[in-house]
């Protein structure tokens, strides 16, 4: 049965660290979570992606273009447009687990910056 988790920003080399205050939460976190992962078991080698949809994550993803982040995680055509107001996640992106727990982007979720 596939399984839901929720992480933070990653960092610039597309790696969630899963430790500490950057540590994986079975539910959604108001003000912490950015991106959804669903695995197919405990042990799953792999997880998708996807940017979270409520305002806190939008608000750090459109952030994390500045600090750079984003960039190492999502594929997206061209800057966005300075009203975007939202990151809709288009297609899944997929992670691989690391060891010590960790997950690294393997493919990139595919992001569209909306208005």
């Amino acid at each position: 049965m596939p399984k839901t988790f929720y992480l933070p920003e990653p960092n610039f080399t597309g790696t969630w660290p899963n430790t500490g205050n950057a540590a994986a939460s079975p539910e959604y976190k108001d003000g912490t979570s950015v991106f959804k992962f669903t695995i197919d078991s405990d042990d799953a080698p792999t997880a998708l992606f996807s940017v979270c949809e409520d305002t806190y994550a939008q608000k750090t993803a459109l952030g994390g273009l500045r600090k750079g982040w984003v960039n190492s995680v999502c594929h997206f055509e061209g800057f966005p447009p300075p009203n975007s107001r939202n990151v809709k996640s288009l297609t899944d992106g997929i992670a691989i687990r690391q060891e010590g727990g960790a997950w690294k982007v393997q493919i990139k979720t595919k992001v569209q910056f909306v208005t």
